[in-house]
């Protein structure tokens, strides 16, 4: 039922176009983009924002289940999911989705929330006399090895990404 009691229907938020892109209003205050050949597909609903890990998505009840926008728009033909390449889940845009697996999705993400270096991979444990990188593969934490200076951890770390996760690689 409704927020607002029996036979109450909340109005449809219309959805704003300009040019080939579409804005479509979410709860909170955010806005979510799409193309505007989507918008048949999305519209005579109220979409919300939705809280992920790392970001914020699109989403509804459709059917009794919160179905994501960006999973909505792409359809079921790829059941391990899709991943952002911007890493905005608001930007829904087909040119910014693509296939990808939980692992692919995850070396997409940004640097650890903790972490001091400033990069991807990048630490230090003895208080910037040495620093280390390492990056994480097939479930697997690969140490990389030991530096003298923080670029050469990071130029280690990031040909490494380059080699092992190609196209979703996140310095």
């Amino acid at each position: 039922m409704p927020r607002g009691g029996p036979g109450k229907r909340r109005a449809i938020r219309p959805i704003r176009i300009e040019g080939d892109v579409a804005y479509v209003p979410l709860t909170r205050g955010f806005t979510a983009v799409i193309d505007v050949d989507d918008v048949p597909l999305v519209e005579g609903r109220n979409w919300y924002a939705h809280k992920g890990t790392n970001t914020w998505y699109g989403a509804a009840r459709i059917g009794g289940q919160i179905v994501l926008l960006h999973r909505f728009l792409m359809g079921a033909d790829n059941p391990a999911g899709y991943d952002h390449e911007d890493r905005d889940g608001l930007n829904c845009r087909r040119s910014n989705l693509r296939a990808a697996t939980t692992a692919q999705n995850g070396q997409n993400s940004p640097k650890r929330r903790h972490n001091t270096s400033g990069h991807k991979g990048v630490f230090t444990a003895t208080k910037g006399r040495s620093w280390f990188a390492q990056i994480k593969s097939q479930n697997r934490l690969r140490y990389l090895g030991s530096f003298k200076t923080k670029a050469e951890a990071k130029a280690a770390y990031d040909a490494a990404a380059m080699e092992l996760h190609g196209e979703f690689r996140r310095t």
